[in-house]
């Protein structure tokens, strides 16, 4: 049971647009992960970071958990997703609104926020739909290329099968290897756009995988994504150590799995959309 925190006066008149657009968030589909999130405040008269652990992620936004009481509807907050303290890791914030606030019965509280990018990109896709109903001949991009590989370490044969007919369909071109060895040769020569791999693999464990990915120089940028089949804590805070963007318990939901995929490495079939995010979070910034 949780009850929602009081929005303060001042605060209405953005609220009700962060409720609506809240509302929109929560149509869409969302993961459950579990992820490191670093949140700092845009605001320099009440500055403050904290490293938080995120309950869903939509393309959207995302919902998190803290112990801070000052979070409200309407604030503006610099968003870090995913986040490491790798020094390898990449620090690129986003720029996001409150839209929802409760209060749990433990104690803490639940924030939601919508990054502003997602407003960009929702218009570049309503002017990309119309531009195409008044331009029905107009060039389609390629969505497959060397650019936007996926390396899957995979024993298991219809488990990788099925990643890659998920995966692809997003235009991604996905390699799927059953041993740790044969993902280290190809690595050698390739610098895919993200790495999944199992925690409890038997040749190497994922997270070996990932140290050895985050401790090279070429390969560093590379997101990781680990699962773990035992699905126990100690699996995911060394993950994140490691420097894995985000590691998911076995079995899950494909589609959960595809989102975490497409927020770490934009898909080539939705490349425009992105791209446009991607071009108002640096005007933001």
């Amino acid at each position: 049971m949780t009850t929602t925190v009081e929005v303060p006066a001042d605060s209405k008149k953005k609220a009700a647009a962060g409720a609506q657009s809240g509302t929109e968030r929560r149509k869409r589909r969302r993961a459950k992960i579990s992820a490191q999130v670093l949140i700092r405040t845009a605001s320099p008269a009440r500055a403050f970071e904290e490293v938080c652990m995120t309950v869903d992620i939509s393309r959207d936004g995302l919902l998190f958990t803290t112990d801070y009481a000052d979070y409200a509807c309407g604030q503006t907050l610099n968003v870090t997703f995913p986040y490491s303290k790798t020094q390898a890791a990449m620090e690129q914030a986003q720029k996001a609104d409150v839209v929802r606030v409760v209060r749990h019965t433990d104690g803490k509280f639940g924030v939601g926020v919508q990054f502003h990018a997602a407003n960009l990109g929702a218009a570049a896709e309503q002017k990309g739909a119309n531009y195409s109903r008044m331009n029905p001949a107009a060039p389609i991009e390629p969505k497959t290329g060397a650019e936007s590989m996926v390396l899957v370490v995979e024993p298991d044969a219809r488990t990788g099968e099925s990643l890659r007919n998920m995966l692809e369909q997003d235009g991604y071109k996905v390699v799927v290897v059953p041993t740790a060895e044969q993902a280290l040769t190809i690595l050698r020569t390739t610098v895919p756009v993200a790495f999944i791999a199992e925690v409890e693999a038997t040749d190497m464990s994922g997270q070996d995988l990932c140290l050895i990915i985050k401790r090279n120089e070429r390969l560093q940028r590379v997101p990781v994504i680990l699962l773990t089949r035992s699905a126990q804590p100690a699996d995911y805070s060394a993950s994140h150590q490691m420097g894995a963007v985000i590691c998911m318990a076995k079995p899950f939901n494909p589609d959960r799995l595809q989102h975490v995929v497409r927020l770490v490495a934009p898909p080539p079939a939705l490349k425009n959309t992105y791209s446009a995010r991607v071009t108002g979070l640096v005007r933001n910034l």
